[in-house]
């Protein structure tokens, strides 16, 4: 009986018969928020241990509010980063160059002043933010989730996974395509509440992320909404006709520092900075509701203006 069961066992598996898929998920609390790891294939249960592994390695790593993490220690003068390290950190400034100055990776004093680190928030003066703009302290909270979502895809690459999905606090990640073949469809949140703005439709590894004014705010004794996207430019919240940008990239660290330059930019400068910089695609999304999606994205279920690069 045994002889018979694996030779009908090779024979399925020689007729092309795979073994049935398997789906991994979970959610947990990581870098301060809520992350949603959905992976499907043979080895989806070991991917999952995997990834949660290194998004909780890249947090003890590259969180600037825990005292214990190599970036804190970093801020402190007391560590040298190693290779790794040292060449993310230089990618941070690459982007911050490439984007004018708009994505800035040093920005942790205004932060921390502004209280969005501590959540004990304050309206500083501009005495108070000409102190401390210059103290080039690390804050890789704008890049760190694009940067974990590059490095889950790397991680996936030489597992049998067939497909996977995470949202990691606003930072969509995707891989292959959804169970059935099709596209993901990816739901752009309404900066005002209620229905989204609309779906974008990504296929393979990409990421959708966005910055939005909702986001992380708070209401100032002058009954001002503060949000915690500040320009390196005035050390306060960048100021315009924005409430949100989504940014979507094959590159995780790429699109998560775009998405925040974009919105300190602006939809004028933004727009003209995507005409100039080919490899990603932007929604753009007013104040008062209107929507501009450039000519690449593949976006539905709303009105909206393309903006084209011969514009």
């Amino acid at each position: 009986m045994k002889k018979f069961l694996i030779i009908f066992l090779a024979l399925l598996t020689l007729s092309g018969c795979a073994p049935r898929e398997e789906k991994a998920s979970e959610t947990i609390f990581c870098m301060d928020t809520v992350m949603d790891i959905q992976i499907w294939g043979q080895d989806a249960q070991t991917a999952l241990k995997q990834v949660k592994t290194l998004l909780q390695e890249l947090e003890a790593t590259w969180s600037a509010n825990d005292g214990k993490s190599f970036l804190a220690a970093l801020n402190r003068g007391e560590v040298k980063p190693n290779a790794e390290q040292q060449a993310l950190l230089d990618r941070a400034e690459e982007l911050s160059r490439y984007t004018g100055g708009a994505f800035d990776p040093k920005l942790l004093s205004l932060m921390q002043l502004w209280g969005f680190a501590s959540e004990i928030y304050h309206v500083p003066d501009e005495a108070e933010i000409k102190k401390v703009m210059k103290d080039g302290r690390w804050d890789l909270g704008a890049l760190i989730k694009g940067y974990a979502a590059e490095r889950i895809v790397q991680l996936l690459e030489p597992l049998k996974v067939s497909r996977a999905v995470m949202n990691l606090g606003g930072n969509v990640q995707t891989y292959g395509n959804k169970p059935d073949g099709t596209a993901w469809r990816v739901a752009i949140q309404n900066p005002n509440g209620g229905d989204p703005v609309g779906m974008v439709s990504v296929e393979g590894s990409e990421a959708v992320v966005t910055s939005g004014n909702y986001q992380r705010y708070f209401i100032g004794d002058d009954g001002k909404r503060y949000h915690h996207i500040l320009d390196p430019q005035t050390g306060a919240p960048a100021d315009n006709e924005l409430s949100s940008v989504t940014v979507l990239c094959a590159d995780g660290a790429k699109a998560d520092a775009l998405s925040t330059a974009l919105f300190v930019m602006g939809l004028e400068k933004g727009s003209a900075f995507w005409r100039q910089n080919p490899g990603f695609e932007v929604v753009f999304v007013t104040q008062t509701g209107e929507v501009y999606a450039t000519e690449g994205v593949n976006l539905s279920h709303c009105e909206f203006e393309v903006l084209s690069r011969e514009d």
